[in-house]
């Protein structure tokens, strides 16, 4: 399988939410993840709010950004080009999505492969990757295999 992991998919892994277990199963099941360039400056800049709000130290935040660049080394990279970007306005617009998930949702939608499993925490994201029939895991869900 392979999959597609947005930031509400990673950033659990990083640091402790109600999703982690959830996310740990995702991406132990997957024989590759994928993910947009942008997935890195998403969970840098949420675990930076994290330490901002105070739900992180300052060492569990450096912490947190070590986990990170260990997964990071691990994904396969979608890069931003003009084609993905094209791509995610016509599906910013067609299905109601904002920015940055009609750039994770045009990424998994460009990887163009049966096997892609997208994972997202976030309902509307979901929606959308059903609408271009592309399989889901919804992170706040238990799930059956």
């Amino acid at each position: 399988m392979i999959g597609y992991a947005d930031t509400s998919a990673v950033v659990p892994l990083l640091v402790a939410e109600p999703s982690s277990g959830m996310c740990r199963r995702f991406w132990d099941d997957t024989d590759v993840v994928v993910s947009s360039r942008l997935l890195y400056v998403e969970a840098a800049a949420a675990l930076a709010q994290a330490q901002r709000m105070r739900r992180l130290t300052a060492d569990q935040h450096d912490q947190a950004l070590a986990i990170l660049d260990t997964l990071w080394a691990q994904f396969d990279i979608v890069e931003i080009d003009e084609l993905l970007v094209r791509r995610a306005a016509r599906l910013a617009h067609d299905l109601g999505l904002r920015g940055y998930d009609a750039i994770h949702c045009a990424a998994a939608e460009q990887l163009n492969d049966d096997n892609v499993v997208a994972a997202s925490g976030d309902q509307c994201l979901l929606n959308a990757w059903s609408t271009l029939n592309i399989d889901t895991f919804d992170t706040n869900q238990p799930h059956e295999h």
